[in-house]
C-alpha cells in the first residue's frame, strides 16, 4: 500500500473537528479503566436528542452463543415488499458500546436503506473475552435468519452490517459460516473495520494519525486489543485479524462493501482487508470517503459526507437486486 493511497484530499470537516476536540477535554479511556470507560462512553453517545425518527422500534432478544442477547428491532416506513434485514453490530472496541451508544447509526441506515435493522448487544470485554463477541455474532445472525417471517423480512436479502470492532465481529461471523453453517448472506456493509491486531501501530495510518489528534490513537486501540485479546497467540486467529485468514477461507463471502475514513489509524485496515477479498475473487466495494474520521456516520451533528455514505450503501445495496 502506498503512502499516497492515505494523503487526505480534503481536510477534516469543521463539524467533525469540533467532536474531537470536546472529546480530548474527556478523559482518555485507558486513564480510567474499562468499568468508568463504559459509562464515560454511554453517556458521551447515549444522547437521543436529534435522533431521526423511524417508523418504529421494539426490544427484543436474539441467541447468543451462552445466553440471550438484548437487541432492538427498527422498523422502517412500510412498503408494499418485504424490506430487507440488516443485522447490525455496533462499535467500541469490543469493549465500550450497546445499542443505545449506536442508536442513531441504525436510524439513519433505516431510513436510507428501507431496510428493518436489528441492533444486537453481544458481550463485551474484558468480562468477555475473543472469541465471545464472535461467537455472539454467528449466533444472532443464525437466530434472526430463521425468523424472517416472523420479522416480516425478505429471507433472500439478509444483510449484515457493523462498524470499527462490529465490522470485525461481521466478519468473524461469516467467518463462523462459512461451509454451509452459517445463513447465506445478501452482503457485507464493514464500517471501517479492524483487520490486524498484529500490526497496531503500524503502517501509513497509525503513523499519520496514531497521535489521537483526529480522534481514535494508537494508544486507544492497544488498550481495546490488550482488554479483548489478551492472550498474544489469539492475534492471529481470523476471526480477531482477518487478513491473516486464508484466501479460501474469504472466496465464500458474500458481495462486501468495505468503507474508509480518510482520518482513520483504520483506513489501512480497511483498505487491505478489501484488497484481499478481491484477490479472493469476492465482489468487494470499497469506498474511501474524504474529510471524515473514524467514527463519522454515527456524527450527531453530521457532515454532508456522512448522510452521502449511508445512500453509497443504499445504492449499493439496490445494485444487488
Amino acid at each position: 500500500m502506498e503512502n499516497s493511497d492515505f494523503v487526505a484530499v480534503e481536510p477534516l470537516h469543521p463539524l467533525l473537528a469540533e467532536g474531537v476536540k470536546a472529546r480530548q477535554t474527556r478523559p482518555a479511556f485507558p486513564d480510567i479503566g474499562p468499568e468508568a470507560a463504559k459509562a464515560l462512553f454511554e453517556a458521551m453517545q447515549g444522547n437521543p436528542s436529534g435522533q431521526p425518527e423511524v417508523a418504529g422500534t421494539e426490544e427484543t432478544t436474539v441467541a447468543g452463543a451462552e445466553e440471550p442477547l438484548s437487541a432492538r428491532i427498527y422498523r422502517p416506513e412500510a412498503s408494499a415488499e418485504q424490506p430487507p434485514l440488516i443485522v447490525y453490530l455496533h462499535g467500541g472496541g469490543f469493549v465500550l458500546g450497546s445499542y443505545d451508544t449506536h442508536d442513531r447509526n441504525a436510524r439513519r441506515l433505516v431510513n436510507a436503506t428501507s431496510a428493518l435493522v436489528v441492533s444486537v448487544n453481544y458481550r463485551l470485554a474484558p468480562e468477555a473475552p475473543f472469541p465471545a463477541g464472535a461467537n455472539d455474532a454467528f449466533a444472532a445472525v443464525v437466530d434472526l435468519a430463521g425468523r424472517a417471517a416472523e420479522l416480516g423480512v425478505d429471507p433472500e436479502r439478509l444483510f449484515l452490517a457493523g462498524d470499527s470492532a462490529g465490522a470485525t465481529l461481521a466478519i468473524a461471523a461469516i467467518l463462523a459460516g462459512r461451509d454451509g453453517r452459517g445463513p447465506d448472506l445478501a452482503g457485507l456493509v464493514a464500517f471501517y473495520p479492524v483487520t490486524d491486531m498484529t500490526a497496531i501501530g503500524a503502517g501509513v495510518s497509525y503513523e499519520a494519525f496514531g497521535d489521537g489528534s483526529v480522534g481514535l490513537s494508537e494508544a486507544d486501540m492497544i488498550w481495546f486489543r490488550d482488554l479483548y485479546a489478551p492472550d498474544p497467540a489469539d492475534w492471529n486467529d481470523p476471526r480477531c485479524s482477518p487478513l491473516t485468514a486464508e484466501l479460501a477461507d474469504l472466496s465464500g463471502f458474500p458481495p462486501t462493501l468495505v468503507i474508509t475514513a480518510a482520518y482513520d489509524v483504520l483506513a489501512e485496515d480497511g483498505a487491505l482487508f478489501a484488497a484481499r477479498l478481491k484477490s479472493a475473487g469476492v465482489a468487494t466495494a470499497h469506498l474511501h470517503v474524504e474529510g471524515v474520521n473514524h467514527g463519522f456516520i454515527g456524527a450527531p451533528n453530521p457532515p454532508p459526507a456522512t448522510l452521502a455514505t449511508y445512500e453509497a450503501v443504499a445504492d449499493w445495496m439496490k445494485s444487488l437486486g
